[in-house]
């Protein structure tokens, strides 16, 4: 192609760091070269858009994978959700900072709609599974209201399949006919089980583990049917199960900021490229846990293997019980940045009884 061999992709890299993680695009070969050298270019970037979004995500001062994808770009996407993309691609063109700054506020405002939206339409959706699922029936979940908006129903079915860990579609309505996003589980390719289901369908189109749809109301209860039938033959039970993979079993002393600053040199990591995930057997608490959020959602601990201890965080978990007496803990590690002092923390991952203690 003419002038290729004289276009610089760097000041673009920034850019692609940004799309490249917001599209969850698998972060290994030369996806994550350009990541890794997108991130320094948006952590150094000056468009004025970024910098905005920035300021009203309240980023920290250094961003990485888990801020692109949770900060930046649900507010980026947030507006194309609910009506049209029109505003996020203004942000990134913006040229001052006023005009980039009244975007994002924009944006802002729209995201915390999106979530509320969001939030009631799962709350919905987990409300009428619970009421009829049979797990030893039920291989496939499919959902749909004429009410739910189609701009939140992938991020919603989500949320179903993490709750069930079925293959999700959710379904909303739009005129004359409904469109719905679907996410799978390993051993269940959705896109090829769609097209098993094309004569129910206006149309259709993804990847094995996730995809879109259309189709008319009539039609959901048969492509329900159909969808679990499907489901049941291609996935034995034990597949029915979430599977926690974990990297290596640690004792809490070898968990130093030493050990986490060489653990760094794996980022960035994402999606194909997870953190490392580590576990320790026969961990008890040295205080009592807390409780924590607005909604009493989170749990603060604090553990110790004999041989060392740490802070331990276990984001939304909600009513589920805690840990108690001795336990086999699985997390991920990380630095926890406050008030100026860095420390080992540890995310919790899950939580078993031991099998046997020695």
């Amino acid at each position: 192609m003419p002038g290729a061999s004289e276009f610089d992709l760097r000041p673009l890299l920034d850019l692609v760091a940004l799309g490249t993680i917001a599209d969850i695009v698998p972060l290994t070969g030369e996806n994550r070269i350009l990541v890794s050298a997108g991130l320094q270019r948006l952590n150094a970037t000056r468009r004025p858009g970024l910098l905005a979004l920035k300021t009203v995500a309240r980023c920290p001062s250094r961003l990485g994978p888990f801020e692109v994808g949770y900060q930046l770009a649900p507010r980026l996407n947030a507006a194309g959700r609910l009506e049209t993309a029109e505003a996020a691609l203004h942000l990134l063109l913006a040229q001052g900072a006023a005009e980039a700054a009244a975007i994002a506020r924009d944006l802002d405002t729209c995201n915390r709609e999106r979530q509320s939206l969001e939030r009631g339409i799962a709350e919905e959706a987990v409300a009428a599974v619970s009421a009829t699922f049979k797990p030893e029936e039920q291989f496939v979940i499919v959902e749909g209201r004429a009410a739910w908006h189609i701009g939140v129903v992938g991020i919603v079915a989500s949320r179903v399949l993490q709750q069930f860990y079925r293959p999700t579609i959710i379904v909303g309505g739009e005129g004359g006919e409904w469109r719905g996003s679907g996410r799978s589980i390993p051993g269940f390719d959705l896109a090829a089980a769609l097209r098993e289901c094309g004569e129910l369908l206006v149309r259709h189109g993804g990847h094995a583990m996730a995809a879109g749809l259309a189709l008319l109301p009539e039609n959901l209860e048969p492509f329900r049917a159909r969808l679990n039938e499907l489901a049941r033959r291609a996935l034995p039970p034990e597949a029915l199960r979430p599977r926690l993979a974990l990297d290596a079993e640690v004792s809490l002393r070898d968990l130093s900021l030493e050990c986490l600053s060489q653990l760094d040199r794996l980022k960035p990591t994402g999606q194909g490229n997870p953190d490392a995930r580590f576990f320790v057997r026969g961990a008890a608490h040295t205080r009592t846990p807390q409780r924590m959020g607005a909604d009493q959602q989170h749990v603060k601990m604090w553990v110790t293997d004999g041989t060392g201890a740490h802070e331990a965080v276990w984001w939304n978990a909600g009513e589920q019980a805690l840990p108690a007496g001795r336990f086999d803990l699985a997390f991920t590690p990380q630095v926890n940045d406050y008030n100026g002092r860095r420390s080992v923390q540890l995310k919790v991952a899950d939580w078993r009884r031991p099998e046997c203690l020695a």
